[in-house]
């Protein structure tokens, strides 16, 4: 990092995806329809994110899924370096970038579950951890698949056997991401295989801390039923990175997952500062635990971004910052 502070701030580019923000109408869900193959403007959509993200005072951006993804920064800017140039124009940095199951050839979801995938996604990996390399990145952060609700016939469950499978694809993947200088780091989605504090605990052990990181995010644990706070102090040593965003509650047990579940999970999620999470708790854990490293805020689809980005920057410098200082 370019200076001393203790914490910087980001934003993950899926703040940038209401289609309201774009001139369009709908939720997540409908932000593929705005910006489909051949149809849309790279360079247009990444210059206006990237002037927005210096607009609202940030410091970094992590790079998501479709259209804000790797592929398309790379097509704007015609390499990571050219792309890393923008960035940098406008004072900012790219602090670490998503790893979609999504194949960016094919198009096809890839389940890390499914060995039969594990190869196209090391190919990725490496590809992805190249460019974040050439950006000056060093810490890239997945999900896992989806659950299924839990009336579904058949059940898919979240065993020793499942997690076996994904760990070995999550060891080989941190050491591909590892020979170009990145951490693979695990980041929790309150309705996949990767959720609450026994899945935290669970691929903690399967996976070589040498190679797989934890990347918290305080609302999805909270939507998910279990305690940021807890898990983070539990599992510290493996900590290379953070998403802040409140939470109203935990989502009902019996929520239908599918593919939709993307945009429906908004509702639980909130700006930081107006939700039940304990700001203050986690700011003196981090400090605590004298982390050094990105707070990357995160909106899911915020109509007007930089505002929201400008009122959390706020909230957190007035409200817990003195904690951190």
């Amino acid at each position: 990092m370019s200076d001393d502070r203790r914490i910087r701030f980001a934003t993950d580019l899926v703040t940038y995806y209401s289609p309201a923000f774009w001139g369009g109408e709908g939720d997540l869900g409908s932000i593929g329809d705005l910006f489909t193959w051949g149809q849309w403007d790279p360079k247009g959509f990444w210059e206006r994110v990237l002037d927005s993200t210096q607009e609202a005072g940030l410091d970094g951006i992590e790079i998501t899924f479709h259209p804000g993804s790797w592929t398309t920064a790379k097509a704007a800017y015609g390499s990571a370096v050219n792309f890393a140039a923008a960035v940098r124009e406008r004072g900012l940095e790219v602090c670490s970038g998503f790893l979609s199951s999504r194949d960016p050839i094919s198009g096809r979801t890839l389940d890390f579950a499914n060995p039969d995938d594990h190869e196209t996604v090391l190919e990725i990996v490496d590809g992805y951890a190249r460019f974040l390399n050439a950006c000056g990145a060093e810490i890239m952060v997945t999900a896992l698949p989806l659950r299924t609700s839990r009336d579904a016939t058949p059940p898919r469950f979240v065993d020793l056997k499942t997690a076996e499978v994904v760990a070995d694809l999550l060891n080989r993947a941190g050491a591909t991401a590892l020979r170009h200088g990145v951490t693979l780091a695990l980041h929790p989605e309150a309705f996949t295989m990767f959720r609450n504090s026994r899945d935290v605990d669970l691929f903690m052990l399967l996976t070589d801390p040498t190679y797989i990181g934890l990347c918290p995010d305080t609302a999805q644990f909270t939507v998910a039923g279990s305690d940021p706070i807890e898990i983070v102090s539990r599992h510290r040593d493996r900590l290379v990175l953070t998403h802040w965003k409140d939470a109203v509650g935990p989502a009902p047990a019996d929520v239908p997952i599918d593919e939709t579940i993307w945009a429906r999970q908004v509702q639980w999620f909130g700006e930081v500062g107006t939700g039940v999470v304990d700001w203050p708790a986690w700011a003196r854990l981090l400090r605590d635990l004298n982390y050094r490293g990105w707070a990357v805020f995160e909106l899911d689809t915020a109509a007007d971004p930089v505002a929201n980005l400008k009122a959390i920057k706020r909230y957190v410098e007035n409200t817990v910052g003195h904690i951190y200082r």
